[in-house]
């Protein structure tokens, strides 16, 4: 059975481009696309996804992406996301991690690495793009938790 992924990005293009490279696989499929933070929360509260990609400054918020994460655990919402960015890996994907996002992806790579970072995720990893990647994994590893008050 196909993974069912839901994405949620400001730039309709960008989650069209995605849907057709993630869907030459036979194993992911693209179930739900939105650009609207409320029909994000509707449809994975009444839904069922395996994953979630998720712009970073969706909602026309630099950070937007972070606030949907934590309204998703506010609902009790379990989800694996993937946080999407146009901005450096050194600037923001520590901080997605930390969020509770379980991988990072600059939009640069997303011709190549959307799938992997999905399988990746998907199987139970962490995923962070480009040649800093690993680096930031070991220092999210050897990181405390985040606290949310």
């Amino acid at each position: 059975m196909k993974k069912k992924i839901i994405i949620i990005d400001d730039e309709p293009l960008i989650s069209i481009l995605m849907k057709d490279i993630i869907e030459e696989g036979e194993d992911l499929e693209i179930a739900a696309m939105t650009t609207s933070r409320n029909e994000f929360l509707n449809l994975v509260s009444q839904n069922s996804y395996d994953i979630a990609l998720v712009d970073i400054s969706v909602g026309g918020n630099r950070e937007g992406g972070l606030e949907l994460l934590q309204a998703m655990k506010d609902r009790s919402i379990h989800l694996p996301a993937v946080m999407l960015s146009a901005h450096d890996e050194l600037h923001y994907a520590l901080k997605c991690l930390q969020a509770g996002a379980k991988g990072y992806l600059n939009k640069k790579y997303i011709c190549t690495h959307v799938t992997p970072a999905l399988k990746e995720v998907l199987d139970g990893h962490l995923f962070v793009s480009g040649d800093k990647g690993e680096y930031i994994l070991k220092q999210f590893r050897q990181s405390p938790p985040m606290i949310t008050i």
